[in-house]
């Protein structure tokens, strides 16, 4: 039987960071606390919801768990003008934005307050954890209206990536990788058939990868050595499966952030066959570069 974690956790204004802790459900009716701590202010040693079982990042060997979020944003959410005004591309005007404005999308912020493409994940794998099998089909990197699709994307490392382009103009890829070495290479117009490339090491943070020919062009890719990592969708949810066991420090980027790390941990206890649900809200003062 699958048993349901909740927890809530509180953020405080100013960038500070929030410990809460959780409760089990079990024989009957639950109690889910709402706590908000407020801590320094720094914010390296952030933590998340309930206790662990020790310092570190480990799995404890009891199965895999799941996580459950949504990343929210709080206070009143900017407006953002667009990259591109529809028909106003001063390249390639024929293409791009051609039917619809190129958006900003530093910060997407949808139902609810969630926030769009924030990455979540374990800089490494935990200890003890499980080989895992290579995803067989190839991750896929678009173009379309002169704009990348998608504008966040999470791989594996050795994964194969696919380089698409659905524009009757050339493109041009450049990424900008911490450790593996850069691609940087013309797509050719109408391009369905892909230019193949791997990354052949995983990276701390994502980095950002652009386009030379069309300036506002820009996404951002984070290859793992692992599958522990998600990216928030338009409602700023995520999840995460087969999580080992054990107490975990996820890392949470975001583009729009200072510095991009919303937090560089976010401690989070994984229970054997349980779903842990967090809401993760952060006030406006911590976006904004």
């Amino acid at each position: 039987m699958m048993i349901v974690k909740r927890i809530s956790v509180g953020l405080t204004v100013c960038g500070l960071m929030a410990f809460v802790g959780g409760c089990d459900i079990g024989g009957g009716a639950s109690v889910i606390p709402n706590v908000t701590v407020k801590l320094s202010e720094s914010d390296d040693t952030e933590t998340g919801p309930g206790p662990g079982p020790g310092p570190g990042v480990k799995s404890t060997g009891g199965g895999p768990g799941t996580l459950k979020g949504k990343v929210v944003f709080e206070g009143a959410v900017p407006k953002l003008a667009d990259l591109i005004a529809k028909g106003g591309a001063g390249k390639d005007p024929e293409v791009c934005a051609a039917d619809n404005a190129i958006p900003n999308e530093s910060l997407i912020v949808g139902d609810g307050n969630g926030v769009k493409n924030v990455f979540i994940y374990l800089s490494k794998a935990p200890k003890g954890a499980p080989k895992t099998e290579m995803p067989s089909e190839p991750a896929i990197f678009d173009q379309k209206g002169c704009q990348f699709l998608p504008h966040c994307l999470l791989l594996r490392k050795g994964q194969k990536l696919k380089i698409l382009s659905d524009d009757p103009i050339a493109h041009n890829t450049h990424t900008f990788p911490a450790k593996n070495s850069s691609f940087n290479a013309g797509i050719k117009a109408g391009d369905r058939e892909g230019t193949e490339i791997v990354y052949a090491s995983s990276e701390s943070k994502p980095f950002a990868v652009k386009c030379d020919y069309h300036s506002w062009m820009n996404a951002y890719h984070l290859p793992l050595d692992h599958p522990y990592g998600a990216i928030s969708g338009d409602d700023g949810s995520f999840e995460i499966k087969d999580v080992p066991s054990g107490k975990h420090n996820f890392v949470i980027w975001h583009e729009g952030a200072k510095g991009g790390y919303l937090q560089r941990k976010y401690s989070v206890t994984i229970k054997a066959g349980e779903t842990t649900e967090v809401s993760i809200p952060y006030p406006a003062g911590k976006f904004g570069n």
